[in-house]
């Protein structure tokens, strides 16, 4: 994967993908001069710097807080 594949697949920006290379934050391998990186090692990369987890029917069933505004056509008194 390129650094522009890896920032849309971690949904960060490209310089932020460069910087963590520049820190050997994140597993990468160079070709030459070109900088690339392996999906299976992104991924248990993450597996290990992950915080927590969100069990699937608690993320998917969160009760909106009364204060809370709503977008995108959800009205504010029905909820």
């Amino acid at each position: 994967m390129t650094a522009a594949a890896v920032a849309r697949y971690l949904s960060c920006s490209v310089s932020t993908v460069r910087r963590m290379v520049g820190r050997s934050e994140i597993p990468h391998f160079r070709l030459g001069k070109l900088i690339r990186f392996r999906r299976s090692e992104i991924d248990a990369w993450l597996a290990l710097h992950h915080d927590g987890d969100i069990p699937a029917e608690q993320s998917r069933d969160v009760a909106p807080h009364p204060d809370q505004l709503f977008l995108f056509g959800r009205d504010v008194a029905t909820g």
